[in-house]
């Protein structure tokens, strides 16, 4: 299997995404696995951060072109296809628990887009950026294009798309592409200081949090039974273990409840 989850006792899962030999470009299977492992850990109550990575030392280098004369040859194919891919990586995009991506080598077309919905993208100096598909005579369709805007903007978004250019870790940083960039060598170990830095924290108010900021981005009002929720984590378990320990000046140990 090219997608694998490794399961950490602290409630830290990573998701890697192994095909090193092309830099990790999806096959249809690797988005069906994808979207299936990504809804177990959802489902899973134990689970505290998630950590997105590629294996030898590539992030993701988007869907494999090689396969497009089979399953995107036409316009229909390629809205099947489109159907089925962002399905699949819709289970990271609205997980409730939090993500981070660690960001080496290559992060392009679809490999970008996984990258971006994550919620703290973590990159190494040397890593590339971009969305080059006017090269080959695609385009974005609009479910891909609103989750790019979302993290860029319009006018980097347009940018990156019509300029079809490959660029710096720099270049990323000030679109808003990753959250901080450090040295190669300390990508990995940086990526999971902060899964580690989350994974201790009340994971009841972490999923509260990422719940809030995605539903604000809905232009609807807020209703009152919505606005009653932000007041939610009052009543639960992990609330009055976090006030007792504040007092008593220890480490608090969250249980989810």
């Amino acid at each position: 299997m090219s997608i694998r989850v490794e399961r950490r006792d602290d409630g830290i899962a990573t998701l890697l995404m192994d095909r090193p030999e092309k830099r990790n470009a999806f096959t249809l299977d690797m988005y069906r696995d994808f979207g299936a492992l990504m809804s177990e850990l959802d489902d899973d109550d134990g689970i505290r951060c998630i950590v997105v990575r590629g294996a030898g030392g590539a992030f993701c280098a988007g869907s494999d072109i090689g396969g497009f004369e089979d399953d995107r040859d036409s316009r229909a194919q390629a809205r099947e296809y489109a159907e089925l891919t962002l399905k699949m990586t819709d289970h990271l995009k609205n997980t409730r628990h939090p993500t981070v991506a660690c960001i080496e080598g290559v992060c392009v077309g679809g490999g970008l887009e996984i990258a971006s919905m994550c919620d703290i993208r973590i990159a190494a100096r040397s890593s590339r950026y971009g969305i080059p598909i006017n090269r080959i005579g695609l385009t974005l369709d609009y479910r891909e294009l609103d989750d790019l805007i979302a993290v860029v903007g319009p006018t980097h978004a347009l940018e990156i798309l019509l300029e079809g250019h490959i660029f710096g870790v720099e270049e990323a940083l000030a679109k808003g592409i990753v959250t901080r960039f450090v040295e190669d060598d300390q990508v990995v170990a940086d990526a999971y200081a902060t899964a580690e830095r989350i994974s201790v924290a009340a994971p009841l108010v972490n999923r509260w949090h990422k719940a809030f900021v995605r539903r604000l981005r809905d232009r609807a009002p807020i209703t009152e039974q919505e606005r009653d929720e932000a007041y939610a984590c009052f009543d639960t378990e992990d609330y009055r273990i976090g006030r007792a320990a504040f007092s008593q000046k220890l480490k608090p140990a969250f249980v989810g409840r």
